[in-house]
């Protein structure tokens, strides 16, 4: 066999077994919308979600009614719990207590900082059960209550198509 007959040869097994590498890697992936709708689990109450790969962790719009001091977080014997209101588009709202998680600090446009509270949340997002970090934020000025970043999308094996919205239903069982 010669030089160039073997590269061929190879060429072809390269071909043909590239397609059944690259499906066993997708299939378990799960293909969504950039607008999706989820629910926080055991609640609920359905939220629009903005799928966005540009953001390190997803986000929440919530409204506080109490939280612990930041100042006081590492102190054990001080509490870490937070109380906050979450209100959808059509003005259901739900109640939630849990405990903070970390503190993000969040730069702002003009060179400051903030300190955003971080619970863990369970979402039902396109049929599958995503529990992970989510900072709590006043998204009132955003279009969309709920932002899904990188965290959860990678986490459930999400790739976000942005040429469609509302690909699935948000429910799990």
């Amino acid at each position: 066999m010669t030089l160039k007959s073997q590269v061929a040869a190879l060429l072809a097994i390269c071909f043909v077994a590239s397609p059944a590498v690259a499906d066993s890697d997708s299939d378990d992936k799960h293909v969504l919308g950039w607008l999706e709708h989820v629910r926080i689990a055991d609640l609920d109450i359905e939220l629009d979600a903005k799928l966005d790969t540009g953001a390190t962790t997803s986000s929440i719009h919530a409204e506080i009614l109490s939280k612990p001091n930041r100042k006081d977080f590492d102190d054990e014997d001080e509490s870490r719990d937070i109380v906050f209101k979450v209100i959808n588009e059509d003005g259901d709202e739900r109640t939630i207590e849990t405990e903070v998680v970390r503190w993000a600090a969040i730069k702002t446009k003009k060179a400051g900082v903030i300190y955003r509270p971080v619970v863990d949340l369970e979402f039902c997002l396109g049929g599958r059960l995503i529990e992970d970090e989510v900072t709590l934020a006043d998204r009132a000025h955003f279009n969309y209550e709920t932002l899904i970043g990188r965290n959860m999308l990678k986490k459930a094996s999400i790739i976000v198509d942005s040429s469609e919205i509302y690909t699935k239903k948000a429910r799990c069982s």
